[in-house]
C-alpha cells in the first residue's frame, strides 16, 4: 500500500472510529430517554396527547437518531475497510448488504427528522381540524412505516459485517457477539413493526413489543460502538499495517 492510500485509509478508520464512539454513547442516552418518555407508554390517540404535552424528551431522544443516522455512513466506511482487509468470501452478498447498510442511513435520518416536524400541527389535529388531521397521519406515516430500511436493513448490515469479523478473528469476539446481537435484535424489531404486535398493562397504557427488542438492539449495539472504538484506538496501525 502506498502512503496515499494509507493516509486516506488511516483518515478514513480515525473518522470512524471517533463515529463509532458517538453513536454507541448515543444508543444509550436514547435507551434512557425512551424510558422516561411518556408517550412511548400509550398508542393512537393519546400517544399524540403525550407527545404534545411532553414534547422534550421525544424531541432530543428524535435528534440523537439523526445525528447518529448521519455518523452511521461514517462508521460503515469504516468498518468496511477493516473488515474487508481479512475477509473476501461472499463479496456480492456483501457488497448488498453494504448499500443497505449506507440507504438504512440515509432513510433514518430523513424518516427522524420527519418526525420532528409533526409537533407543528399537534394542537390543531387533536382539536379535530380535518386538514391537520389528515396532515399529521401523512406526517405520522412517515417513508418507513413498517422500519424495514431503519431497523430490518441496518440489522441486516449489522448481522453479516459481524459474523463476518467473527468468522475472520476482526475486533474481538465481544465486539462481535454484540453486533451479531444487535443485527438479530433490529430485524425481529421490524417483523413486530409489521404486525404491530401490543402489550397491555392493567393501568390501561400500552407498549409496542418492537420497543422491547429494539432497546435490546439499541444496547447490544452501544457496546458495540462503544468497545470498537476502544479496539480501533489501540491496534489501529496494526490494522492498516496487515
Amino acid at each position: 500500500m502506498n502512503k496515499v492510500e494509507q493516509k486516506k485509509k488511516s483518515s478514513i478508520i480515525s473518522w470512524g472510529m471517533w463515529a463509532s464512539l458517538i453513536i454507541g454513547v448515543f444508543y444509550f442516552a436514547i435507551g434512557v430517554l425512551m424510558i422516561f418518555d411518556p408517550a412511548e407508554k400509550y398508542r393512537g390517540m393519546e400517544y399524540l396527547r403525550q407527545l404534545y404535552n411532553h414534547p422534550l424528551i421525544p424531541h432530543i431522544w428524535r435528534y440523537m437518531f439523526v445525528i447518529v443516522a448521519f455518523i452511521t455512513i461514517l462508521w460503515i466506511s469504516a468498518a468496511d475497510i477493516i473488515i474487508r482487509k481479512k475477509s473476501d468470501e461472499v463479496e456480492g452478498l456483501y457488497k448488498w448488504v453494504k448499500l443497505l447498510g449506507y440507504a438504512a442511513a440515509i432513510i433514518s435520518a430523513i424518516q427522524w427528522y420527519k418526525e420532528t416536524f409533526q409537533w407543528h400541527f399537534l394542537e390543531n389535529f387533536l382539536t379535530q381540524n380535518t386538514v391537520y388531521t389528515s396532515l399529521i397521519s401523512a406526517i405520522g406515516t412517515g417513508i418507513d412505516p413498517d422500519y424495514v430500511w431503519m431497523f430490518g436493513a441496518l440489522g441486516t448490515w449489522y448481522l453479516v459485517s459481524s459474523i463476518l469479523a467473527k468468522r475472520h478473528q476482526i475486533f474481538n469476539k465481544k465486539i462481535n457477539v454484540f453486533g451479531i446481537l444487535s443485527g438479530v435484535a433490529l430485524i425481529i424489531t421490524m417483523i413486530f413493526a409489521m404486525t404491530d404486535t401490543i402489550v397491555k398493562f392493567p393501568d390501561g397504557s400500552q407498549m409496542a413489543v418492537m420497543q422491547f427488542t429494539s432497546l435490546i438492539g439499541g444496547v447490544s449495539g452501544g457496546f458495540y460502538h462503544v468497545f470498537a472504538f476502544f479496539c480501533i484506538r489501540k491496534n489501529k496501525q496494526d490494522m492498516l499495517a496487515e
